[in-house]
């Protein structure tokens, strides 16, 4: 069975598109099928993935536009697909804040009409596009945009599990505690089985007392609710650079103390299943 997960935070700058990129490539490296779906209308995964996305025709916008219009998607998703030799990934560009902008309109009428406004609901437009798609893949990671959006709340109604990537930073746990409740809410109003799939650890800096104190502190709060992924994702201008050489850090430096943390990682991911 297809797992999606969202990478998810409402603080931006926290590495969710590093950790979408690179926990994508691990697991397409342990053999499993993965699509990436870059959910930002920046389009910075569809940058990593080394593409421009100004000069992308089709991208999730075509196939979310193409559920809110109820037009068929096989018209649009074998080329909004990119396929790649190893993960596959559908790109976004500016056109995605038009479809924002849509879902707003979407759910402004239902709450007019009284939730009475046919078709597909404004939270699970995501969700029709994915279950197109789903049983091509072993594994769907979508990278959201730093706003907990309409957007974003389409991803995580989609989503099995939210992954969050935290800063070992204080001021980032307030951002992360934030994004937890809007999980726990989508989950009690919209999709049931959406999960805390773990929290990461980013940006580390394990010889320093704070991002030790901080790891201790994420450990004792939340690690009997939910998984904390016991290898930080070390603070290395490698992994901040890899971009403009690779799309992951595995074909960039694959001896980089950040690769093995995304491994062990994705181990942990697979073990869910």
């Amino acid at each position: 069975m297809c797992r999606i997960l969202a990478i998810t935070n409402s603080k931006g700058g926290v590495g969710k598109t590093t950790t979408c990129a690179n926990l994508g490539a691990a697991l397409s490296a342990a053999g499993k099928r993965v699509l990436l779906v870059d959910n930002d209308p920046q389009g910075d995964l569809t940058k990593v993935m080394r593409a421009d996305p100004k000069t992308l025709k089709y991208t999730l916008a075509n196939l979310m536009n193409a559920v809110l219009d109820d037009t068929e998607l096989d018209l649009f998703m074998d080329k909004a697909v990119v396929k790649g030799e190893g993960v596959h990934y559908i790109p976004a560009n500016s056109k995605l804040a038009g479809v924002s902008s849509r879902l707003v309109a979407l759910q402004m009428s239902s709450r007019y009409r009284g939730g009475e406004t046919g078709g597909t609901s404004c939270e699970m437009v995501m969700s029709r596009v994915l279950d197109f798609v789903k049983d091509a893949y072993d594994y769907i990671l979508i990278d959201c945009g730093h706003s907990m959006d309409l957007l974003t709340i389409n991803a995580l109604a989609a989503a099995h599990q939210a992954i969050v990537p935290v800063q070992a930073h204080y001021l980032a746990m307030e951002d992360m505690a934030d994004t937890l409740e809007v999980i726990q809410t989508i989950r009690q109003g919209i999709n049931p089985n959406l999960a805390v799939g773990g929290i990461l650890l980013t940006m580390y800096q394990g010889r320093t007392n704070l991002c030790r104190s901080i790891q201790e502190e994420i450990q004792a709060d939340y690690g009997d609710a939910f998984v904390v992924f016991p290898s930080p994702i070390d603070f290395s201008i490698r992994v901040a650079e890899h971009p403009i050489g690779a799309a992951s850090i595995f074909d960039y430096e694959p001896g980089n103390p950040a690769a093995k943390a995304y491994s062990a990682m994705a181990q942990e991911v697979l073990s869910y299943a």
